[in-house]
This record gives structure tokens, sequence and C-alpha cells, in this order.
């Protein structure tokens, strides 16, 4: 108890040669906010072309290369070349709840820090008032009339306030931030969603391709073997893959439509609203043959994420400062003034009048600690927030990486399929005139046809899976809420 004393004494002692330094220059305590270095990779891996895994050797075909060239992801969308997802983008930006969310609480940030600013104005009260009174004992009534103007005025001489304020400021920077962040991410959940939907309409094309190829295969088993020319086995084998493959019809049907609700809503719309507009089919958007994405030390200025991170840190600093100027004494200016009269006809009378001015200072010079303690809360507060900082860096850089890896495997991946459907094809052709010929069994017929069917699904998938890897590359790489600026 003894040294908390002393020590507030200590502190006393410093504090008034502070107020006799900054009392009339209006200094700021606590410390100035500096951003954080951050090292950043010298380039993303981007080189080199996919190959065949065990094989060594890079694969022909066509190849999207990424390269470390100037990014222009302010439109990443635009590389699809199609009109329908950039119309669609163009909807959400404007409706998409989400964002309207996000940009609601930048307005309600704002409004938090013109409270806080209004700390550093006076602040005047208005007063009027009546009363009839009569006292005990006696038949006479009184009347009184008051009126006046009270006001109050905080000296911020330590920047207490003006710390407060920096800190909402910085606060309001990082929801511009976030909502930023909302709108990469609808916008990449629009062309994710798009990307799924005409994987669907394309899954539906291929099977009905090979479904019409199927049940020729049928009749074909049906009249050899009214003719005499094959066993039950292959007709009832015939109809089981027909069914087989059909069965899949509705699942696709789900996701089709399901995919069209979803990009609704994404819109601000009712699930149904975009059914007729999207149920046309489409191709899935190719992707383009290269992909410049720039370096990591962009990521900085780039990523809202990170950027909101920043700003979090610089608010967490600020606060610091507001702590700091509790140790400080506190200056308050009342003044009052005002009329008062028995008599309504001399309310306003100049000897009504009554008035009184004055400073006010309040200081807490023992306070146990608590105000050390609240200091070293708040250093812990942005030792955490730079900690995420931090973090938040390494996840970017991470996300940058795994949809690097994933975009260039996929096209290694797409690659062989594109090998193995042509491969399938001739050998469907080859099984059916050896069969023809009675030169093999139907059921390598039924094999060829099931592994065609099986690579050209695959192969839609891949290229949709490409081309949302690409999505989610630039969802990393933070671009695309420059259109709202």
């Amino acid at each position: 108890m003894k040294q908390s004393f002393f020590r507030g004494l200590r502190r006393a002692g410093f504090a008034a040669t502070a107020v006799a330094l900054c009392g009339l220059g209006g200094c700021m305590v606590g410390p100035h906010y500096h951003a954080p270095v951050t090292r950043m990779p010298g380039a993303f891996p981007v080189r080199g072309r996919p190959t065949a895994s065990g094989h060594g050797k890079t694969l022909p075909g066509r190849i999207s290369s990424v390269t470390t060239g100037a990014a222009h992801l302010a439109r990443w969308w635009k590389s699809f070349h199609d009109p329908e997802l950039d119309s669609l983008i163009r909807r959400a930006v404007r409706a998409n709840l989400s964002v309207r969310i996000a940009a609601s609480r930048i307005r309600q940030e704002l409004a938090i820090r013109g409270i806080t600013a209004a700390d550093l104005g006076p602040f005047v009260n208005a007063s009027g008032a009546y009363s009839r009174s009569q006292f005990a004992g006696s038949s006479r009534q009184n009347n009184s009339y008051q009126s006046g103007l009270n006001g109050t005025w905080i000296l911020d001489v330590f920047g207490g306030v003006r710390r407060s304020v920096q800190a909402a400021t910085d606060n309001v920077e990082a929801t511009v931030e976030d909502r930023r962040f909302t709108l990469i991410t609808v916008m990449a959940q629009v062309a994710s969603d798009y990307i799924l939907l005409r994987s669907a309409q394309q899954q539906i094309a291929v099977l009905r391709q090979n479904l019409a190829a199927q049940r020729n295969t049928v009749a074909l088993t049906e009249r050899l073997f009214h003719g005499g020319f094959s066993a039950a086995l292959n007709v009832a084998n015939a109809r089981a893959q027909e069914a087989s493959t059909e069965s899949q019809l509705p699942v696709l049907r789900v996701q089709e439509q399901q995919d069209i609700y979803a990009l609704s809503v994404l819109l601000d719309r009712q699930p149904t609203a975009l059914v007729k507009e999207l149920t046309p089919v489409k191709l899935i958007p190719a992707v383009p043959p290269t992909v410049p994405i720039g370096l990591p030390a962009q990521l900085l200025r780039r990523r809202p994420d990170i950027r909101a991170s920043e700003r979090q840190l610089a608010a967490a600093n600020a606060e610091i400062g507001v702590a700091v100027a509790s140790l400080y004494p506190r200056f308050v200016i009342n003044g009052n003034v005002g009329y008062s009269a028995a008599d309504a006809a001399k309310w306003f009378d100049i000897n009504s009048v009554s008035w009184g001015i004055g400073p006010n200072v309040n200081w807490a010079i023992f306070n146990s600690g608590q105000i050390h303690s609240e200091i070293r809360q708040d250093q812990e507060l942005r030792y955490q927030a730079y900690l995420t900082y931090k973090q938040t860096v390494l996840t970017a850089l991470e996300e940058v990486d795994n949809a690097l890896v994933a975009y260039r495997q996929e096209q290694a991946h797409r690659r062989l399929l594109e090998i193995a459907v042509v491969q399938n094809q001739k050998a469907l052709k080859i099984s059916n005139v050896l069969y023809s010929n009675g030169l093999t069994t139907f059921l390598n017929v039924l094999q060829a046809q099931g592994a065609l069917y099986a690579t050209q699904s695959a192969l839609v998938q891949s290229n949709a899976t490409l081309a949302t890897d690409l999505i989610a590359l630039y969802e990393s790489l933070g671009g695309g809420w420059q259109v709202s600026r």
C-alpha cells in the first residue's frame, strides 16, 4: 500500500512537469503508431508446366500459364468472357444483403466516431422554469421565474479524447475494408455457383448423349435376341446400364435448380426468380490462356482483410493512449448565465442576471494501480492485434499458394482426362465393330460405354473445378473490390 502511495506521488510529480510542457501545446500521450514491417516472399511459385504423375514429362495440349506480370484484378471475372456472369456479378454488387449489411456497419462506426469526437467541443444546455409557492402559516403566494444556459468544456490537454477519436477513425477504416472483403467473397461465390450451374447442365448434356447411345445398344441387343443371335443376359445388362445412367439425371437436376436458387438469393431475389433466365444451357466458361498475378508484396496493399487487420492494430495502439491519458489531470471549464426573478415583468431585467465561470481539475493521483493495469491490458490487446495481423498475412499467402497448386495440378488432371476420353471413344468404336462381327463379348461393349461416360463426366467436372480454382486464386489475391469505389 505504501509503495503504491509513493508511486502515486512520484507520478504526480512527473505529471506536473508534463502539465507545464503540454498545457499550451495540446500534446497526445501514449505511443505513436508505426505500421508493422512485414517480410514477404520475392515471388509466388508459378514456374513450370503440369507433369504426368510418375513420368516427369510435361503434358502436351492447352495449358493456362500463371505469370508474375502486373495483375489487373479489378474486374477479374471479365477474363471468362461470359456476359451472363458479368451481369450476375454487377447485380450482386448492388443488391447482395451481406454487402449492404457491411455498408450499414460503416455508417454505424461513423456514428460512433461522431459521438466520440463530440467530446472535443463544448456542451451547452438551456433551461427554464416557473414555480408558484406558498409557505406554511402565510397567505402570500410567491412566483419564481428562472432561465439560463449551462456550459461545460473538457480541455483535451493530454489527448485522451483525440486518441479515442483516432481509434474510432481506425475502426471506421477497418469496417470499410471489411465491406470490401465481403464484396470479394460474394463475387467469388456468385462466380463459383455460376460455374457449378453450367457444370450441372453440361453433365446433363453428356448424360443424355451417352443415354441415347445406350438406348441404341438396348434396341440392337433386343433385335439380336429376337433373331436368335444374342442371349437374354445381354439384353438385361444393356437395360441395366441404361437405367443406371438415367438414374443420375434427377440428381443433376437437383444440383442445377439449387445452383439457380443460390444465385437468386445472392442477388437478393426470391429463389425461383432467375429460373427462366438461367435455365437455358450454356458452356462452362473457359479459363484464360495466361493469368498474371503480380508479386506477394502487393497483397499487403490489395487484400482488404490484411488492410482491415492493420487498421485494427492502429486502433488498439490508440486505445493505449486513451488509458495513459487517465494518469494526468483532467481539466474542465464550467460556466453558466441565467435570469431569476419573482415578477415576470422583471424576468429579463439586467438586475436579474446571474453568471459564473471557472475551471475544474480532477486528478487520479492514487488509484491502487488500476490505471496501470488498464494500460497493460490495452498493451496486450495491441500485441494480440499484431499477432492477428501476422496471422492474416500468413493465411493470405497460404491461400494464394494453395490456389496456385490446385490450379496447376487440375490442368494436369484435365489434360489426362481429355486423353482418356479420346481413347475410350476409340475403344467403344472398336468394341462395337468386334461385337457386330462376333469377335468379342457384349460385356466389352458395356464396359467401353461405361468407361466413356465416366471419363466424359469427369472431364466436365474437371473443367468446372479448373474454373473454380481460378476463381479461388483471384479471390485469394484480393481482386474485385475496386469496382465499388
